[in-house]
């Protein structure tokens, strides 16, 4: 899943970037009390991360993805006395046996992040597993299988 806090840009220059920061670590904080030790979570740059969850189904994925949003929004409301109100828009792409590249995951979750922040930011979307499989029978470059994914086993990013 990717992650993105929204106007982060807006709220840096308007509080400054002390406080912009102090934002990306209450967002890190909370975002990975909702995670397992075996998930992977990061910071690609500016106000946007990444997570992957090891063998997880959509259902989870979501309820993982709605936990950190509500969670953030929740913990953000004020920040070093300013009343900010920070909130963050997520895209989730499913991986199942056919395991997709991490490009190929990235760029799918990056879609459904950017549907996020159209339908109005501080929510969640899913992308279209009929868009990745067509992608995987035409042979999209983007979409590659895994030599290293082992049968059974579900990631969610």
């Amino acid at each position: 899943m990717l992650l993105d806090l929204d106007n982060f840009k807006s709220i840096n220059d308007r509080y400054g970037h002390a406080i912009g920061d102090r934002m990306l670590e209450i967002f890190a904080e909370e975002a990975s009390s909702c995670l397992r030790r075996i998930d992977l979570f990061g910071r690609l740059g500016g106000e946007e991360f990444a997570a992957l969850l090891h063998d997880t189904t959509r259902e989870r994925a979501l309820a993982v993805a709605d936990q950190i949003r509500a969670s953030f929004v929740a913990a953000a409301r004020e920040v070093e006395g300013w009343p900010i109100e920070g909130t963050v828009s997520i895209g989730i792409v499913i991986s199942y046996d056919a395991v997709l590249g991490l490009s190929a995951l990235l760029a799918q979750a990056d879609h459904a992040l950017y549907r996020a922040e159209d339908a109005g930011r501080n929510r969640v979307e899913i992308a279209s597993i009929e868009l990745i499989l067509d992608g995987v029978k035409r042979g999209t470059p983007e979409v590659q299988h895994s030599a290293t994914a082992r049968p059974g086993t579900r990631h969610a990013a």
